[in-house]
């Protein structure tokens, strides 16, 4: 990385980028080669261990092996996750290269190794090898293969929703296409509306994007194309693919219910019980919102501090003349030994809190520098990331985190974070206050490698005890177990539906568990795939009682799951939670096999195995 040059009077605080050497390798080997290595060894590290055995993936297995074979998506399998780009996408995949969750996987590493490639050329053209390869080793290491929590599901690999990850790789192309357009005037709209059929939140902030990207067209006068052709352009395209789902849906619905369905993965954003649910205020921090303020103050003014407090001493580190390259090495080292001891021992899965700090820090860095930077690529798409970044943390509110929801409305704001602290602000501090850069580089760069250290450290102690393999060949599955009670009971329950149950045999699992059905190829004859609150606030419960009733299976299977998180007790003994179905399955059907303990009663484990009782005559 060079530094200004000012005798040519370019005055940006932008370097040249050096793209010709990386630590003595061509950029076009080492970078690229170092993520691809890790993105490999990663996923041989973690292979089939990406999934939850019972909550939410099921269904991401589930519904689109149903879709292929031509049930309609919320006529007959009721999903609550997203629109429905992604479930007939994953349909399609399963059409061509047949039903299996290896096709989910392939089709999943493929997609991200490509938004992590496109993300390092961007970068590489917006900063140096060096940043783009650091940003996308965070991607890698800290969201793409991993699990922080008891509930996997939480990777890029097997998302607990692929409207989140589509949405996701969907917004890093949009947002490349729109730099083009504000650079170039390359009118290219249909990715937006793509991801208005897959996330709310992700097309808002996306939407969000776009809108920023007109404003800075429509405030440079010396573009050359048109912004209201552009606009139009827009507007007409955006109706094109919302278009093709309203006419498959209207061949098997009307009109208004084809409509409905379109849009139907914005339906819970007006729904007032399913915003104001506890487990909704929880994951935006709304539950404890002082806390979680305190705790964002405290982290970011710590690093602000610190941040000032090395500035100042790497500038005075620089002003003392000397040849010894070891003995200021040394210096260095000395300076920031406090700051590695500190990293080793820090948490980063709270590193979350000062991420939208950073991100707002750098759209005013960069939107500081515009008249220097504005018209070239390399202000207009990080400006462009980090306005995304910002707006895509809005559903974390007040508990912004990397965990969790955080891999996917996170990871921008991670990729924005680096960005800043270890390229924008080195070279922004050395142009105007002659802090040397370097000693900055090096600094975060040690700090970033720390992170990442950790958080695999972190994941891999919780993917190490998954060692129970579930499922046959292209759909095996690893669990936690052997010595895990709900692995080796749900395999136990998984072997006596494939003996006991005929090929042809119906069965539904209450009140999650739908992978039992997509493992043992057993279709449920009801459109109720699970019971929570918010689908049963979305479909209504007495309809979904009344669909189950009329629809019987002809196997029943009950697993032990608490739902406290979404603000109620155990299904079928809390009230307006699945009591009237309770008790006409209890009428209905007699117990063939209990696995362990009795499920939705004292918080142990067991799967309850009921088959339905012929109807008197």
């Amino acid at each position: 990385m060079t530094g200004t040059d000012h005798k040519n009077g370019d005055q940006s605080i932008l370097p040249t980028v050096s793209q010709k050497t990386f630590f003595g390798i061509g950029t076009k080997v080492a970078g690229p080669g170092i993520v691809a290595f890790f993105f490999v060894l990663l996923a041989f590290l973690t292979w089939r261990k990406w999934p939850d055995l019972i909550v939410d993936f099921g269904t991401q297995l589930y519904i689109p092996w149903r879709l292929s074979e031509g049930s309609v998506l919320y006529r007959d399998l009721y999903y609550f996750a997203g629109g429905p780009l992604s479930q007939y996408f994953n349909a399609a995949l399963f059409r061509i290269f047949g039903v299996s969750f290896s096709t989910l996987i392939g089709a999943n590493l493929i997609l991200t190794g490509a938004m992590v490639a496109f993300i390092y050329r961007r970068f590489l053209a917006t900063a140096d090898a060096l940043t783009a390869t650091i940003v996308c080793l965070g991607i890698v290491v800290v969201f793409a293969f991993s699990q922080y929590t008891g509930t996997g599901n939480y990777n890029y690999i097997a998302p607990y929703s692929h409207e989140a990850l589509h949405g996701l790789i969907i917004s890093v192309f949009t947002i490349g296409l729109l730099a083009d357009w504000v650079s170039k005037g390359r009118t290219r709209s249909i990715l937006l509306v793509l991801v208005f059929l897959t996330k709310p939140d992700i097309f808002l902030a996306l939407a969000s994007c776009t809108v920023a990207a007109f404003a800075m067209c429509g405030l440079d006068r010396q573009k050359k194309f048109s912004v209201g052709k552009s606009l139009a352009a827009y507007l007409v395209m955006l109706t094109a693919p919302a278009a093709v789902f309203f006419l498959f849906f209207l061949r098997e619905e009307g009109w208004r219910m084809s409509l409905r369905s379109v849009v139907f993965g914005w339906l819970p954003v007006f729904t007032p019980a399913i915003r104001n649910n506890v487990f909704y205020r929880s994951v935006s921090g709304m539950d404890n919102p002082s806390f979680h303020v305190h705790t964002m103050a405290i982290h970011f003014f710590s690093a602000i501090v610190a941040i000032i407090v090395y500035a100042v001493l790497f500038r005075r580190l620089a002003v003392w003349k000397t040849n010894r390259f070891l003995l200021q090495g040394g210096i260095w080292l000395a300076l920031v030994s406090p700051l590695f001891v500190w990293a080793w021992t820090f948490d980063w899965l709270n590193c979350g809190y000062t991420l939208p700090f950073w991100c707002l820090s750098a759209l005013v860095l960069l939107g500081w520098n515009r008249k220097a930077l504005i018209g070239g690529q390399r202000f207009v798409f990080p400006f462009l990331w980090c306005f995304f970044s910002l707006f895509l943390m809005a559903k974390l509110g007040v508990f912004p985190r990397i965990s969790h929801y955080g891999f996917v409305l996170a990871m921008p704001a991670l990729v924005a974070t680096i960005f800043f602290l270890y390229w924008l602000l080195p070279k922004l501090l050395e142009d105007r206050y002659q802090v040397p850069a370097k000693y900055l580089r090096a600094l975060f760069l040690a700090i970033f490698l720390i992170s990442f250290i950790v958080l695999f450290n972190d994941s891999n102690k919780m993917l190490r005890q998954k060692r129970l393999a579930i499922g046959q060949a292209a759909d095996r599955i690893v669990t936690f177990g052997p010595s895990y009670d709900i692995g080796e009971i749900f395999k136990i329950a998984l072997n006596w539906v494939d003996t006991n149950v005929p090929t042809n045999g119906t069965l539904a699992v209450l009140p999650d568990g739908i992978t039992l059905n997509y493992l043992s190829r057993r279709i449920n004859p009801t459109p109720c795939l699970f019971w929570d609150p918010n689908v049963m606030t979305m479909f209504g419960q007495d309809r979904m009682t009344s669909l189950f009733e009329q629809n019987a299976p002809d196997y029943i299977v009950v697993i032990e799951q608490d739902q406290r998180d979404l603000g109620v007790g155990y299904f079928g003994s809390f009230p307006g939670y699945g009591v009237e179905l309770m008790q006409w399955i209890n009428k209905n059907y007699q117990t063939a096999q209990l696995i362990g303990s009795e499920p939705l009663r004292d918080g142990n484990f067991g799967i309850k195995i009921m088959r339905r009782q012929p109807s008197p005559h």
